[in-house]
């Protein structure tokens, strides 16, 4: 292994932090199976006319496009990706009428939309019509989403609105669309309120068909309660999205069909968005896509209420622990590494679980969802369509994101509820652990099978646990190198946490020959499969630098050995805490080789080993591979008997985290 420093890969914890990723090549900036071939990028603009009302003539339906470009278009093009895909996708433009409100981004890659100033386009079936200027506004800006919607709905008397939401999202905390152009400033939940609630069309009670976000992680209750007074249906993804985003082409088939009413049009947009990632990608990317019926969120909401108060008093009679168990098993969202950045949760999934605690009130919040879900595609195990903010992995910023919280204006007794349960989250430890005291064992009835026996309060307040294999360095005397962290771990009923430390790795396997072990750190576990996250450093054959990647692979029954199903780049947190969307493509002659995270042993006076948080970091990458045109990243064993320092990690309900000695075995 090369001995290289690399401190923004240190692993506090074991384990690297990243994120989505996009790409950086525009050159090559493409969608997968459409027409768009990477559009030159305007450096100048015309004026463009001031703002003037504009003929409807005999049109069905109005879609607005709220386009925030931002990063995603300066650096990529996605959204006049996105811009000539609806353009060619053939719809008829009598019947439906596209209005597109450009802006916040550095600069526009389609020469027929001006930098630095917002402005409104008609999309034909010649291109774009620009109909108004909206001057350098920042789309952040209540009072640009409100501007644009009064021109659409002044300009066109038509019987049906929609509109559709494109560029980021963060969810009911860190809210939709990141302007580039003013700090990636974006519209909260209370600020997108603000903007639908003073239209003309709210003024005169006129609600929109459906509005939807092509934009990650809206699909949550909160969100959906916020736009129940302005529209009859919500379209958004409980999950990120992939950097191509909604196939556009759903606007032939409206048009075809005659599909404007909310229910109809959902499922065109529903329909070509799962085909899109099902039949153009190498490795489809999980995907989520639902539509919610907005009339029936109050139900969902007092469904959700008679829930948290039995939750609630739970939590005063110091059962904390109970619900924070069920809370690390439900299915969590932007969860690109190890440990979820946004702590979005499946409101159904943490329902089904809850159902053992309360399995009235569990039942009937399921059904007010599954009655206001009316429509949902998704490839991703435990998703139902609607997800809801539960603080628990993240900390850091919870302190922070419940103030954002509690002025969204959602339940009160819900928002209570989480500040109750964040209280003790991030107070005193519960339970007195100090198993680094302790070593693994090997159980002597059942060779290969290691544990360590936990006190009966230490196993109320665990909330879950891993093990770590790590292998010495040949080169470096007293080095560690990690290559796998995995949740395979069971408690029995003495309670033992049991493992067997089988020495499977993940290899880099290129059709070529070529083959180097790599790092894999599991960052999500389901009923029946696990996802894993691949470290790599990526050196593009046309590249002057190298850049961070992380590959995602899946091992399930269907693929025991794991199915690579996507590359991301890490997220730029210096400019936005917005995931970056897009995935990263891999080609024939680039360059690769894998980041391996290493410590060096830490001993003390009398010779013993040190607790595995003391040991030393020391990371640095391993063999670099040039790739064919066919690769794969798979488990298997190694070719040759290695030594192992395995270890436990201990997580308990509270996010804290332990760490037991070493065990050091042969496979």
């Amino acid at each position: 292994m090369k001995k290289k420093r690399i401190m923004a890969l240190l692993l506090c914890l074991g384990v690297v932090a990243s994120g989505c990723g996009r790409i950086d090549q525009k050159a090559s900036v493409q969608k997968t199976g459409h027409g768009f071939q990477g559009l030159e990028k305007q450096e100048t603009s015309e004026d463009a006319p001031d703002v003037s009302a504009i003929a409807g003539g005999d049109a069905k339906e109005v879609l607005m496009v709220y386009m925030v470009g931002s990063n995603l278009e300066s650096d990529s093009g996605l959204a006049s990706a996105d811009i000539e895909e609806m353009q060619q996708c053939g719809f008829d433009d009598d019947d439906l009428k596209v209005l597109i409100c450009t802006g916040g981004t550095d600069s526009w890659w389609n020469p027929d939309i001006p930098d630095g100033e917002c402005a409104i386009f008609e999309l034909t079936e010649d291109g774009l019509d620009q109909v108004a200027s909206l001057g350098d506004r920042d789309m952040a800006d209540p009072q640009t989403l409100s501007g644009f919607v009064d021109f659409a709905y002044q300009s066109y008397s038509v019987d049906d609105y929609s509109m559709v939401l494109w560029n980021h999202g963060g969810g009911a905390i860190l809210g939709y669309g990141a302007d580039e152009n003013y700090g990636y400033d974006a519209l909260s939940m209370r600020e997108l309120d603000e903007a639908l609630g003073s239209t003309d069309m709210a003024a005169d009670g006129q609600k929109f068909e459906w509005i939807g976000f092509d934009a990650c992680l809206m699909g949550m209750i909160e969100v959906a309660d916020v736009l129940s007074d302005y529209s009859d249906y919500m379209i958004a993804s409980e999950e990120m999205e992939a950097g191509d985003g909604w196939d556009y082409s759903f606007l032939r088939q409206m048009t075809d069909y005659g599909y404007y009413e909310g229910r109809d049009a959902a499922s065109c947009v529903l329909d070509a968005y799962s085909s899109y990632y099902e039949d153009n990608y190498r490795y489809v990317p999980d995907y989520t896509l639902s539509c919610m019926d907005l009339t029936k969120t109050d139900a969902v909401k007092e469904k959700l209420d008679a829930f948290v108060l039995s939750a609630k008093q739970e939590l005063k009679d110091g059962g904390y622990s109970k619900i924070a168990k069920i809370r690390d098993q439900a299915k969590s969202f932007g969860k690109v590494s190890e440990d979820t950045f946004y702590d979005t949760v499946d409101l159904y999934d943490l329902s089904d679980k809850m159902e053992t605690l309360y399995p009235e009130e569990s039942a009937e919040l399921k059904a007010a969802i599954d009655d206001c879900v009316v429509e949902q595609v998704s490839n991703v195990p435990m998703t139902h369509g609607m997800a809801i903010y539960f603080p628990y992995e993240n900390k850091d910023y919870v302190d922070e994101w419940l103030d954002i919280y509690g002025d969204i204006g959602f339940s009160d007794n819900y928002i209570g509820f989480v500040r109750n349960f964040t209280a003790t989250l991030s107070g005193d430890p519960i339970t007195d652990w100090h198993v680094e005291d302790t070593a693994p064992e090997e159980d002597v009835t059942a060779p290969g099978e290691y544990y360590v026996q936990l006190r009966e309060d230490q196993v109320e307040n665990l909330g879950h646990a891993d093990y770590q294999l790590w292998m010495e360095d040949d080169g470096y005397e007293g080095t560690y190198i990690l290559w796998m962290l995995s949740s395979d771990v069971s408690l029995s009923d003495d309670d033992k946490l049991y493992t067997n430390f089988d020495g499977k790795r993940f290899f880099l396997n290129d059709a070529e020959g070529g083959s180097v072990a790599c790092c894999a750190l599991e960052i999500e576990s389901g009923e029946d499969y696990k996802k894993y996250e691949i470290p790599l450093m990526l050196w593009r054959k046309d590249a002057d630098l190298p850049e961070n990647v992380y590959a995602h692979v899946r091992v399930d029954a269907e693929h025991p050995d794991g199915e690579v199903i996507g590359f991301y780049s890490e997220i730029d947190t210096d400019s936005t805490l917005f995931p970056q969307k897009n995935q990263v493509v891999l080609n024939e002659g680039d360059g690769v080789c894998p980041y391996l995270f290493a410590r060096e042993i830490q001993f003390n006076e009398d010779g013993s080993v040190t607790p595995f948080s003391e040991w030393e970091p020391n990371s640095g990458t391993g063999a670099w591979i040039t790739l064919s045109d066919d690769y794969d990243i798979s488990m298997q064993e190694p070719d040759e008997v290695s030594n192992y320092c395995c270890l436990f990690r201990i997580t308990d309900t509270q996010g804290n985290q332990y760490y037991t000695n070493p065990v050091y075995i042969e496979k």
